[in-house]
């Protein structure tokens, strides 16, 4: 016995494997169920633009190509030589046949562009990070033996050295060589 709300097994068996193939893109929804939205616009309907075209659909165009940098004029709708020129920057960019008209796979090149655009930009980069090795400081090597046995006399021929200068100055004091006038 079924009762609102339920579903049976084999109904509901049905509604997952559609929905499955579905999101895989493999086989169309079952009816009733929501349509996937789709990451790239469906193009393959837009008609061909060529120099000189004119209309809503050169606008657009014209802004999305204005929108990735591509496109410096004025947006006006009109096909120009402007237009052509960044079209063909584009086709170049995304590596399509540069030819200056707008088909199917330029479309599709300028949504991926467009997307690319305005994804957010990397967390990590491998610029952020650069390798610094470690360098530890080390204390200058101890002096020479010899070196640390003459220091202990330093200080000792420094004080001789005063001591023998306060005597040839007491001496001096002595013995002038004039008589200084009182």
């Amino acid at each position: 016995m079924i009762t609102r709300g339920t579903v049976t097994l084999h109904h509901g068996r049905q509604l997952l494997l559609a929905g499955l193939l579905a999101l895989g893109g493999l086989a169309p929804l079952a009816p009733g169920l929501a349509q996937p939205i789709s990451p790239v616009r469906q193009v393959d309907t837009a008609p061909l633009l060529r120099t000189e075209d004119r209309g809503p659909l050169v606008n657009r165009l014209q802004t999305e190509l204005a929108d990735l940098g591509l496109f410096t004029g004025v947006v006006d709708g009109h096909y120009d030589s402007d237009t052509a020129k960044a079209v063909r920057s584009l086709q170049a960019q995304q590596g399509l046949v540069v030819d200056g008209i707008v088909g199917p796979q330029t479309w599709r090149a300028l949504e991926v562009a467009r997307r690319a655009a305005t994804l957010p930009p990397p967390l990590l980069t491998a610029n952020l990070f650069s390798f610094t090795p470690l360098v530890v400081a080390q204390p200058d090597p101890p002096p020479p033996a010899i070196w640390l046995a003459l220091m202990p006399l330093v200080p000792i021929a420094g004080g001789a050295l005063t001591c023998l200068h306060r005597r040839r100055g007491r001496r001096q004091r002595m013995t002038l060589p004039f008589k200084p006038k009182l």
